[in-house]
């Protein structure tokens, strides 16, 4: 059977907005100082090995592999061994090659025989959450080219919008299965807004095709460049292949 994709889409207007701030982190290393090292009378200073890392954060999806390099300052050569805090996130090889193996965090740690260390903090995501992402991302970038404000990702819209589209695969509509209005979520889920709306897309495979399908109907498009609207929060739900994309915004 030929495999069909639909998109569907509203705005309404109901009751107080929200604002919602956004995180980020980041990982040091330590940097060694020189030491001064003395034979006999006589005072020279000698290269205490430094160890860095070209990453000291990143993020990869499940099944993914990057290979991290170790920059070392010494006068002589020791050897590098690596590490991972939690193999059921990452695994690590002799050569600094990183894979994901599930959902989490955990630090690859780079070690010399004369004891210097560097860390990298590894960040695994799954494919939906990367899709996901991607839908902001390319969500927010439509919204700059024009001139509007990005929208921020607000978590219990997040979780409203995962709701939805788990949902949207037993009755693809802005009625929800119980017959209520979509929006009756945000209730559900505690969040005051004064105006909302929603887009479904199904059966998109990548978040550019989504985002390009959302973008070529008018009523998602507008939803998508509303100027009211200041939040976002979007849901990803899959089933025997087919996967149900949601936006919600306030």
């Amino acid at each position: 059977m030929k495999r069909f994709r639909k998109v569907v889409c509203i705005a309404m207007t109901l009751v107080l907005a929200q604002s919602i701030s956004v995180s980020s982190y980041a990982a040091n290393i330590k940097v060694v100082p020189v030491r001064t090292v003395t034979t006999g009378t006589a005072s020279a200073k000698k290269i205490v090995s430094k160890l860095n890392l070209n990453k000291t954060s990143v993020k990869l999806i499940v099944g993914k592999t990057i290979t991290l390099k170790a920059a070392l300052s010494t006068d002589g050569m020791p050897k590098v061994t690596w590490t991972s805090s939690n193999k059921k996130v990452v695994t690590v090889d002799g050569s600094g090659k990183v894979k994901a193996i599930g959902k989490g965090t955990a630090n690859i740690t780079a070690r010399t025989s004369d004891g210097k260390s560097a860390v990298c903090t590894v960040s695994v995501i799954t494919q939906n959450e990367a899709y996901i992402e991607e839908v902001i991302r390319l969500v927010n970038s439509e919204r700059t080219k024009r001139g509007l404000n990005k929208l921020a990702v607000n978590s219990r819209l997040s979780a409203a919008a995962q709701k939805r589209a788990g949902e949207t695969e037993r009755k693809l509509s802005h009625t929800r299965p119980d017959g209520t209005s979509f929006s009756t979520v945000l209730t559900e889920y505690k969040i005051k807004y004064t105006v909302t709306g929603e887009n479904i897309a199904y059966n998109y495979y990548t978040a550019d095709e989504a985002m390009e399908g959302l973008m070529d109907s008018k009523g998602h498009r507008d939803n998508i460049l509303n100027k009211r609207f200041k939040n976002i929060g979007v849901g990803l739900y899959e089933k025997d292949g087919y996967k149900y994309l949601v936006q919600l915004f306030t």
